[in-house]
């Protein structure tokens, strides 16, 4: 059973709506961290937070990712929440998405847990250095990924050099990386090509991905004219 803070558990082990006096959240499994994600947190003050966050159906860590004005920010510091990552939300619709030939040497397979050992090297290789990798923990849990989604790898020879995890047919990349000895040969480009794709199957009509906020993801997604829209502050507490 995947483990909690995986993507794909997202749609298969949330809990009730949660309601105190003066706050609610959708409590759930964290895409971007080892920890309940608090969804949709409200909160009135620091007291109707305390009420809401006992009455949470499980341990910490939480989770939370707030607009940068959000009122429940400040009060989510007050609370012991510390910042660990911002995130945007970049999206375009599938139709009109240049595809993207394989390179020279490379296929694309769809992933097995038979490759998990290949897979977190890659995975670490490809992710070292953000803010939401080191959140996850390791293993991720990706290794054991099979069978929850659209999950692709790109191969060279026997090695993983590329990953792409889709939600279909939502079309949500949850998970995309690319080895540092193999980037801008067109590999990343090709694996959202291939969720592209999948999601199209599925009967999706859009990707999106909610991507750790940094120049280089910025600067992808634009090249493929995705529209860059809200950017959310994630906050733990341990």
């Amino acid at each position: 059973m995947p483990r909690p803070g995986c993507a794909w558990t997202i749609w298969s082990r949330t809990f009730s709506s949660l309601r105190a006096d003066g706050a609610s959240c959708q409590p759930g499994p964290s895409p971007t961290a080892r920890a309940v994600r608090l969804d949709n947190l409200r909160a009135r003050d620091g007291q109707a937070l305390a009420a809401l966050l006992e009455a949470v159906p499980a341990d910490p860590p939480y989770d939370v990712a707030v607009a940068p004005d959000d009122p429940a920010g400040p009060l989510l510091r007050e609370a012991g929440f510390e910042p660990y990552a911002t995130t945007v939300t970049m999206s375009r619709a599938i139709e009109g998405l240049p595809e993207r030939d394989t390179p020279e040497g490379v296929r694309l397979l769809t992933y097995d847990n038979s490759m998990a050992a290949r897979y977190e090297e890659a995975e670490f290789d490809s992710l070292d250095g953000l803010a939401v990798f080191a959140a996850m923990g390791r293993p991720t849990g990706y290794g054991e990924g099979a069978g929850f989604g659209d999950f692709t790898v790109a191969m060279r020879g026997e090695r993983i050099i590329g990953f792409c995890f889709t939600q279909v047919p939502e079309g949500i990349i949850w998970w995309l990386g690319v080895v540092p000895d193999e980037r801008r040969h067109g590999i990343a480009r090709m694996l959202v090509s291939s969720a592209a794709r999948a999601t199209r199957v599925a009967g999706g009509t859009h990707l999106l991905a909610d991507t750790e906020d940094t120049p280089a993801a910025r600067a992808f997604f634009r090249a493929l004219r995705f529209r860059e829209g809200t950017t959310r502050h994630l906050l733990l507490r341990r």
